[in-house]
């Protein structure tokens, strides 16, 4: 509980969330997405007044527009389960590989067809252009994706069986396009190689056990689709205008990275790997302290936690992975729910993942795009398939019209 005097200018936790008609958690949550700033004192957590009023009035505003819904047969989200045509994805990926929930996604089928490379894939791989070592991982996947799409001759059929096919081989050539983990080397996804143990190999320098591999294939299935999330939104808006599977892709990776979509688990290594420098408390006070947000915790789809994230959280030792960063991942969740932190969300579990496994920087956002990739084409062909264009509009909050100014003389 909150006690003593504050500035004016102040508002307590209590104080701030009945403001903006939101249990304290979805406040932190605000928080951890960087929408508003706290400052933590010896009575407890600070707001801004302004920063309050602000987001309040935002979210008016945002209530009183029609809302933006676009029918959709795939994917149903609620308070405790995320559903891909009516299955529990949780439940899923304890049972079924990447490849059987993106045919699930794309065809209502389970089963897949063989998943192979196009004519082109080799020569592709062959001819991309060298990033510098510091590129991520995205980076690569974005070049491979529009490449491909210069290279295919029929690139702009979508029809759903001719864009199922090519996303089978485009999957297979992003992962290819990744430098393998051990050497460097781009090289093409053997056949009949699962995409979870080829990703694997050129995310971690651990070597592909069957258990390993198998807690990533289920990061890919928990991760394939997630309604109407931001990317999601932007490959609708590309399929409604008839862009192909390769221009519906490369929207859905350019969408991803940002710090609130897609790339958030890419902040946390980074903490992560100060956590192990500094130790973990000191590296979260300092992130606390600075202001900026700690992202991967919190989520606000779930009042109780995402789902998502528990499995794999439960499966981390299944990795084998160094004992040492395993306690040191242990004492960092303990400092964050110490600090009133929102519960992890399925971003700070790639991370989790990530570390665990010693995967390269950027490995989170990897997984996601990768993942995310099936989910966006599922979403395009059942785009395709409306005729109804929309035109979005804004809200105008601008000045008034007003007379043209007189030429200066």
């Amino acid at each position: 509980m909150e006690e003593g005097p504050i500035p004016g200018d102040r508002l307590t936790t209590a104080q701030a969330a009945e403001r903006l008609g939101v249990k304290p958690e979805t406040l932190y949550a605000y928080v951890s997405r960087g929408l508003i700033s706290r400052v933590r004192g010896s009575d407890g957590s600070t707001f801004d007044r302004r920063d309050v009023d602000r987001l309040a009035r935002s979210g008016r505003r945002v209530r009183s527009l029609p809302p933006l819904v676009f029918p959709s047969a795939l994917t149903q989200i609620t308070d405790h389960h995320v559903r891909y045509r009516g299955l529990d994805a949780v439940e899923l990926s304890g049972r079924w590989t990447f490849e059987a929930a993106a045919e699930w996604l794309w065809t209502a089928a389970p089963d897949p067809a063989p998943w192979v490379d196009a004519p082109w894939t080799a020569s592709l791989l062959a001819s991309l252009p060298g990033l510098p070592e510091h590129a991520l991982p995205l980076d690569h996947l974005r070049v491979a994706v529009a490449t491909a799409a210069a290279l295919d001759d029929h690139r702009h059929d979508t029809e759903p069986d001719a864009v199922v096919a090519t996303t089978r081989a485009l999957l297979r050539t992003m992962v290819g396009a990744l430098p393998l983990a051990r050497g460097g080397r781009v090289v093409s996804v053997p056949r009949d190689q699962p995409i979870a143990e080829a990703l694997w190999r050129r995310l971690s320098p651990l070597p592909a056990a069957p258990a390993r591999v198998a807690v990533l294939d289920a990061a890919l299935v928990l991760l394939a689709d997630h309604e109407l999330a931001t990317s999601t939104l932007a490959v609708r808006a590309a399929a409604m205008v008839r862009a192909d599977a390769y221009e519906v892709v490369g929207t859905g990776l350019n969408v991803t990275g940002g710090a609130r979509h897609g790339g958030a688990s890419l902040g946390l290594e980074a903490l992560l790997r100060e956590s192990a420098a500094v130790g973990p408390a000191r590296a979260v006070d300092l992130r606390l302290r600075s202001g900026a947000p700690v992202e991967g915790f919190g989520h606000p789809l779930y009042a109780d936690g995402d789902p998502r994230a528990v499995p794999l959280f439960a499966r981390l030792d299944e990795l084998e992975g160094a004992p040492e960063r395993r306690a040191m991942l242990d004492t960092f969740f303990d400092v964050v729910a110490r600090r009133g932190l929102p519960r992890p969300n399925i971003d700070a579990a790639l991370a989790a993942v990530g570390w665990c496994a010693e995967m390269r920087p950027g490995a989170g956002e990897t997984v996601f795009g990768i993942a995310r990739t099936a989910g966006w084409v599922a979403h395009a062909i059942e785009q395709y398939e409306q005729p109804t264009f929309m035109r979005a509009r804004v809200d105008y909050v601008g000045v008034p019209p007003r007379p043209l100014p007189d030429p200066s003389p």
